[in-house]
């Protein structure tokens, strides 16, 4: 099928859509250039060489998902000038009265709740600086509480639509609402959730208990002193429920979510009084700019017919039943995020997702689910396999207490899978 397109594109077009397309890849798994650097320049080779005119790679790139993320990124930077994220993650440790095993579970559950609504990479910098000045001031090894909180930073991302950018991707891509992910997706990150809870007991329990700590301790942090001012918490808390609930009822008014984030994240600024150049300069442009040129190094793949392809061959294997087509891109998105970026890899199934479904049959949404979970949950498999995992280990590095890579897989990788295979069950039954 490639080689059929010769007609419309030459040899060296298709040679250098490939090149520049695992080039980039190359270069974002190996972390040499920026990733931006990497998927912008990646995509303007296609257009230098025109592979593609301006106008083709502006219809690619799905504006959805880049204004979605945008405004979420907005709203977080408002957000996080209120003081809310680090009250909740300071009474959340208060609750556990500093009972380390107690302490591990609370502030895991903290920042999969806050993965849920945040990006990953925002969640873990809330949270990861405060579990080690409590481990500093309690006298005890926070590499348990920090890999469990790696853990659960990407399986509560998994849960919602807006919790993990392979997520947005999708909902950007298919018609699926943000009540879709969370009635789908949700039983059974809850169900990932008790169970990965239950062999992190079994594995790290005995040791955490074993730890002799001065409740009193944990009384010096005052979570009052989190929040600067109540009414600035009033205002940006009452225009991001308003933003949720217009999310959640997305099927009543059609309004695209990307609209609904964009539009609210200015309403927030109007209303908090902020300066825009000052909230907008807190905006990973670089990120946004990452996705921009990977829609568009996708789209060169589509063009060249590459997409429709591979989408025949996974047909054939599955022969085109949706049950067979969900597991196979359950088990290849968890094991390929574990070692690669899950933003090109998503991109690129999306696109492969698509082709396959005009040559299916049935309700093609466990496929979706698949991708999701799948490229979500996958990434807990290694330190590499999502960025949160890097942040927190990079911050750990500057401690007494620095995460390993091979420390974290002897604990991660198992119950990675064991997530996963437990997901591929509910796949199973469920649809």
């Amino acid at each position: 099928m490639v080689l059929s397109m010769a007609n419309s594109i030459n040899i060296l077009q298709v040679t250098i859509t490939l090149a520049a397309f695992f080039l980039t890849f190359l270069f974002i798994t190996t972390e040499r250039l920026p990733n931006s650097i990497s998927a912008v320049s990646g995509a303007a080779l296609l257009l230098f060489f025109h592979v593609m005119t301006q106008q083709e790679a502006i219809a690619f790139i799905d504006f959805d998902t880049i204004g979605l993320l945008c405004g979420m990124m907005i709203m977080v930077a408002v957000m996080r000038k209120s003081g809310l994220f680090e009250y909740i993650a300071i009474k959340g440790i208060k609750l556990t009265k500093g009972n380390p095993w107690r302490l591990l579970v609370v502030l895991s559950i903290v920042t999969a709740l806050l993965s849920a609504f945040l990006d990953n990479v925002t969640t873990v910098l809330i949270v990861v600086p405060l579990t080690l000045a409590v481990a500093e001031s309690l006298r005890i090894d926070p590499t348990p509480i920090l890999i469990s909180e790696i853990l659960f930073s990407n399986i509560g991302g998994a849960a919602t639509l807006i919790g993990d950018p392979p997520n947005i991707m999708i909902g950007g891509a298919t018609h699926l609402t943000f009540m879709d992910f969370i009635s789908n997706n949700l039983p059974v990150i809850v169900i990932v959730s008790v169970v990965t809870f239950w062999l992190l007991r079994l594995i790290y329990a005995r040791k955490l208990n074993a730890l002799a700590v001065e409740p009193s301790s944990i009384e010096a942090f005052d979570e009052s002193r989190a929040i600067p001012n109540r009414g600035f918490l009033f205002r940006t808390l009452m225009v991001f429920s308003l933003v949720i609930l217009a999310f959640i009822t997305h099927n009543l008014h059609h309004v695209h979510l990307a609209t609904v984030a964009i539009g609210g994240s200015f309403i927030m600024m109007m209303v908090t009084r902020q300066e825009p150049e000052v909230v907008l300069a807190d905006v990973e442009w670089s990120t946004l700019f990452f996705f921009t040129g990977l829609f568009i190094l996708v789209g060169g793949l589509e063009k060249i017919g590459l997409i429709g392809l591979v989408a025949d061959r996974i047909l054939m294997v599955t022969h085109g039943e949706v049950g067979p087509t969900s597991q196979l891109v359950l088990w290849i998105s968890a094991l390929a995020t574990t070692v690669i970026n899950s933003i090109p890899y998503t991109a690129t199934m999306i696109s492969l997702i698509k082709e396959m479904s005009a040559s299916m049959q049935g309700n093609m949404e466990p496929v979706w689910w698949a991708l999701s979970l799948g490229a979500c949950l996958g990434g807990n498999g290694t330190l590499i396999g999502a960025a949160a995992n890097i942040i927190v280990a990079g911050i750990s590095v500057k401690t007494k207490y620095p995460l390993r890579f091979g420390q974290f897989v002897k604990v991660a990788l198992p119950l990675m899978l064991v997530s996963i295979a437990i997901v591929s069950l509910y796949l199973y039954v469920r649809y």
